[in-house]
């Protein structure tokens, strides 16, 4: 195995081919079954194009795709048609995980037409008691940010 160059127009292809996978699994256009397979076989092709260098995020897509593959396994076994609450949660953190991992992994080319939104970067504006401010209306006196303040990047 040779490991491709880190922005290489092959793994560029197989990541957003993860991404179109992941989303028309959410959109609900593509069944448990099919998405376990195509994340396990996509997942396979990155792991030969990446190599040594991003095991980590290789490492962590693959324990997202275990916890999808699992489900799925399990559905199979039982005969069972819908998901529990608990698969319901688990199908949705590896969902998300998938995608973070895989914006960390490839991120958005320079080179696109396109930039798809702003970045939200947060940073702390203070520490507050748990009290908090008197003009402070929300819940916890932290305000809709939680303490801190979106600032688009």
């Amino acid at each position: 195995m040779t490991p491709v160059a880190s922005h290489s127009p092959l793994r560029r292809f197989v990541t957003d081919g993860l991404r179109d996978t992941i989303d028309c699994y959410a959109a609900g256009t593509l069944p448990l079954h099919r998405f376990a397979w195509e994340l396990d076989t996509r997942l396979a092709t990155l792991a030969e194009l990446t190599g040594l260098p991003h095991y980590r995020t290789l490492a962590t897509l693959r324990a997202a795709q275990h916890a999808v593959a699992t489900i799925d396994t399990e559905l199979r076994a039982t005969g069972r048609a819908g998901l529990t609450s608990a698969e319901e949660h688990t199908l949705a953190v590896a969902t998300a995980k998938l995608r973070t991992t895989l914006a960390r992994l490839e991120p958005t080319d320079p080179r696109d037409p396109v930039d798809p939104s702003p970045v939200l970067v947060s940073i702390p504006i203070g520490h507050r008691t748990a009290g908090g401010h008197p003009g402070n209306r929300e819940i916890g006196g932290h305000g809709e940010s939680g303490g801190r303040r979106p600032l688009v990047a």
